[in-house]
Formats: C-alpha cells, structure tokens, sequence
C-alpha cells in the first residue's frame, strides 16, 4: 500500500499535466501505477455490485493519470465555483479534530495563493478536456447546480448516461442525503446527512479589498465562466 501511495504522489500531482507534452513518457513505473489503479477499481466494482465508480477527489492531475489507463471509461464533471467564495470559504482556520473528520489542523490560505491554485486547477482541467474530447467532460458551475439540481442532474444524467431525475428531485426538495462509502473528503461526510444548501455568505462577509484582489488577478478566468 504504501508503494502504491508513493505512486499516487508521483503520477496524479499537477507535475504530471507536463507529461501530456507529445513524445514524453510517463515512464516505466506507470504501468505498475496503472495495474494497482485498475486492480482497485476492479475490486470496489465487485465489492458493491455496482458499475459505476464516482471518484470525488479534485485533482486533475489524478483524472488525467487515469485516462492513461486502458480500460476505464471514465467521464469528467468540472465543477466550478466563483473563486471569491473560494478564497473566502479557504481563509477560514480549522483545529483538527479527527472525530469531525478533520484529521489535521487547515490553516488558512492566502487570497494570493487560492487565486493562483484557483487558476491553475480550472486551466488544467480545460487542458484534459481538449485531450479527452468535449463528450467526456462536463462543466458545471456550483451556483447553478445549487439554483436548479433538478435541471443539472438531467444533464449530467444524459452526460452519464444515468437516470439521475430523483436525486435532482430530492435536492430540490431540501430533502437530506445521506453520505456515500468514502475513504476521505470533505468533513461534511461525518455528517448523518447533508441537504442542499446555497453558500454566498463571502459577497457579504469577504472584506471589499480582498474581493478587489482576486478579481485584479483572475478577473479574465471569473469572466470566463460569467461571474464578472
């Protein structure tokens, strides 16, 4: 397990969008990388009984590791939030406590920092869209998932080839979900059940010259996907 970990860390980082360059190998620990992946996969389908794997994990470095892989057909949801809410929702200070389902303590991060991260995770995202196909990644903004589930599961239903109409019906409803098996995540998870709810607090709260400097430098990318 922890050669496989060692592996994660080496093939699914943003270090490995340069590796997409043609004629670059991803070298020979790949296919040991690529064996376990799909071994695992292979498992958690037989474990559940189940066809389909949703992978909640938000690097791309990962997705675009494993479209290397042969053999998984694998779909892509880029969801996108104003990186306002971001940088706001990532200044906040958390202690760790592990029975909240915070294993280590989350220091607060720099408008600076989330703009750049913010930036370079959605350019790469876009990046593994041109190589994968516009029929295997989705976009989807948080604000209008939140506004209308009913309307983004159908496209995301047709997009998966899935009948997702009552869970998009559920959310609108304010109906709490339970959580799903999941190894890690959002602390949320620790939860008995989580209902839909619309987070905009930051557009109140986020101090105007904090807002000022994300839009100074990603104002191109908010404009992008039409939040300027």
């Amino acid at each position: 397990m922890s050669d496989y970990c060692g592996l994660q860390e080496k093939f699914e980082g943003l270090p490995v969008l340069a590796r997409m360059v043609p004629g670059r190998s991803f070298g020979k620990q790949f296919a040991t990388y690529a064996l376990h992946t799909e071994r695992l996969m292979n498992a958690m389908l037989s474990c559940s009984g189940k066809h389909v794997i949703v992978d909640s994990s938000k690097l791309p470095g990962r997705a675009m590791a494993l479209a290397q892989i042969p053999g998984i057909d694998m779909r892509v949801i880029h969801m996108v939030r104003d990186g306002r809410g971001v940088a706001w929702s990532l200044l906040k200070p958390y202690a760790r406590d592990a029975n909240s389902g915070l294993q280590k303590e989350i220091r607060p991060k720099s408008v600076f920092r989330t703009a750049l991260r913010w930036s370079i995770v959605n350019l790469a995202v876009e990046y593994l869209s041109r190589k994968l196909g516009p029929d295997k990644v989705l976009r989807v903004r948080y604000e209008d998932f939140v506004s209308d589930p009913v309307a983004i599961m159908r496209e995301i239903g047709a997009f998966l080839e899935l009948d997702l109409h009552q869970i998009g019906s559920s959310l609108q409803n304010g109906e709490p979900v339970g959580p799903g098996h999941q190894v890690a995540g959002n602390r949320l998870r620790m939860n008995g059940s989580v209902a839909l709810t619309r987070d905009e607090s930051w557009r109140a709260r986020m101090p105007a010259g904090q807002q000022v400097s994300f839009e100074r430098l990603c104002g191109w990318m908010l404009r992008r996907y039409g939040y300027l």
